[in-house]
């Protein structure tokens, strides 16, 4: 397993994404000025510890708002989710999970966003990331997406249980990780979020989870 610094993939030196632009006719992505909504997303049962505040469009479908959220905490796995709008859920694009991929997809729908509006996604079924998305503010002002304040470097895709323990305590970490037969240097612990650096791969990588999520 290799854990990446920001922008940096350590042992090959890449860039963290490459953020090729699609050329699949039909994507609208939203590189650019719009009017903007204020959004609060947290993942849940890390103490308060992970969460972003952004500065996204308002012309987003639901999809979107999903791709964005995992954008900003650098997941790169591509794994199923499942975005619940108004009580009703709505499952990613070529989802392959046999209970969730009859339901509707959320790229089909753009939900009219208001201040107050709350969302709740479970990202990667089978190792579930509970993530919480509320709109806090829709502004009648034209600037980039970004990301605003955070706390918390990245999601551990296919280790939440390590970032379980991690967020728990040092302690029950470290014995966890030694129980597994793996290494501190495994994971990004000494990793800080760096809103800077973090805005400059923010579209690029709402660029490629759409174009993976979406691509035939």
């Amino acid at each position: 397993m290799v854990f990446y610094k920001m922008g940096v993939l350590e042992d090959e030196k890449k860039p963290y994404f490459k953020g090729e632009k699609s050329t699949k006719n039909g994507y609208m992505y939203s590189r650019g000025k719009s009017i903007m909504i204020k959004v609060y997303t947290e993942v849940l049962e890390f103490n308060n510890l992970m969460y972003r505040y952004m500065s996204l469009p308002n012309s987003l479908s639901l999809a979107d708002l999903a791709y964005y959220t995992l954008a900003s905490y650098l997941s790169e796995e591509y794994a199923d989710f499942v975005i619940e709008s108004n009580g009703i859920p709505f499952a990613c694009p070529n989802c392959e999970d046999e209970q969730f991929n009859k339901l509707p997809c959320a790229s089909s729908i753009q939900p009219d966003f208001k201040e107050g509006d709350t969302f709740k996604m479970v990202y990667d079924l089978e190792e579930p990331f509970e993530i919480e998305i509320q709109v806090e503010k829709v502004d009648d002002i034209e600037e980039e997406s970004s990301v605003i304040n955070g706390r918390g470097f990245a999601i551990w895709d296919g280790f939440k249980e390590f970032q379980d323990y991690y967020y728990q305590s040092m302690e029950l970490f470290k014995e966890y990780v030694k129980a597994n037969d793996m290494n501190l240097s495994d994971f990004p612990v000494d990793e800080d979020l760096d809103i800077i650096e973090l805005n400059k791969v923010l579209e690029d990588n709402f660029e490629e989870l759409k174009d993976v999520y979406e691509g035939e």
